[in-house]
């Protein structure tokens, strides 16, 4: 990441945040934050467990934590959701999020992890890391403390790249994959880089999945589109100052219209 991308953005994140604030700007009632890896290995998409727990507090002062399965729920009209609240998601499936699971029990908080079908031939190229995925006996840990689990695809590769046989291997077989191997239901899917097409949503649709995470911008209603539900991203550029911004009204406005602009 570029030296001056941080700087500018966070100089960006901090104005928003405070003009959305003094113009008293309705914040969304629910957001889901998208988390990669917890570490210090300078990754730009880890984060430190420290700094991951700070978040997860800062949270907790003025939202209630929500599972995907209420959030489904929800779109479905089958429960309210009154108070402000976010669901916490993490991408790819790496062992080092083991590091925070115990900590997420003791806050009630019920992430949930998308993993890949067959990690054993995952995309390094698109991954961008080298990190030891989750073992079977580490996810049977996390569903034993309340985590749901979800599909990243087969292998991680970008939709934009792929043939239709392929694009039904990477949604379609991958679901029925996890599944047998879980010996659970896989009800939702996150796109690989948040990234999807109108290709892929009719695989996701046809392997009826509940719910589609994009990496959209965008406010979660009733009414949105259950297979392109917007994420914010979390990673460990972001200082604690700009988290307790990232979700103001007029930056994920700045996010969508930048996003609308380089896709």
């Amino acid at each position: 990441m570029s030296f001056l991308y941080v700087p500018i953005r966070r100089s960006i994140y901090l104005s928003l945040g405070y003009i959305s604030n003094l113009l008293k700007l309705r914040k969304q009632k629910i957001i889901i934050l998208c988390y990669h890896s917890i570490g210090d290995d300078g990754w730009d998409f880890s984060i430190t467990k420290e700094e991951f727990k700070k978040q997860m507090l800062l949270l907790s002062e003025d939202r209630k934590f929500i599972t995907l399965s209420e959030l489904d729920n929800y779109l479905k009209g089958r429960i309210v959701i009154e108070k402000p609240s976010v669901a916490i998601t993490f991408d790819d499936g790496y062992k080092n999020i083991m590091q925070v699971a115990d900590f997420l029990e003791s806050r009630n908080i019920m992430p949930t992890v998308f993993l890949l079908a067959n990690p054993a031939e995952a995309n390094r190229d698109e991954l961008g890391n080298s990190n030891q995925f989750l073992s079977k006996t580490d996810i049977k840990t996390l569903i034993s403390k309340g985590w749901e689990i979800g599909c990243h695809t087969q292998t991680h590769s970008d939709v934009y790249k792929l043939l239709p046989k392929q694009l039904y291997e990477e949604i379609f077989v991958a679901k029925k994959t996890l599944e047998k191997s879980l010996a659970r239901s896989v009800k939702y899917i996150a796109y690989p880089k948040g990234r999807y097409t109108p290709e892929s949503l009719k695989y996701v649709e046809e392997a009826k999945y509940k719910l589609g995470l994009s990496m959209d911008d965008g406010e979660i209603t009733s009414n949105i589109s259950s297979l392109t539900i917007p994420r914010i991203g979390i990673d460990g550029t972001h200082s604690l100052a700009e988290f307790k911004l990232i979700a103001s009204p007029l930056n994920v406005l700045m996010r969508k219209f930048l996003r609308s602009r380089l896709t």
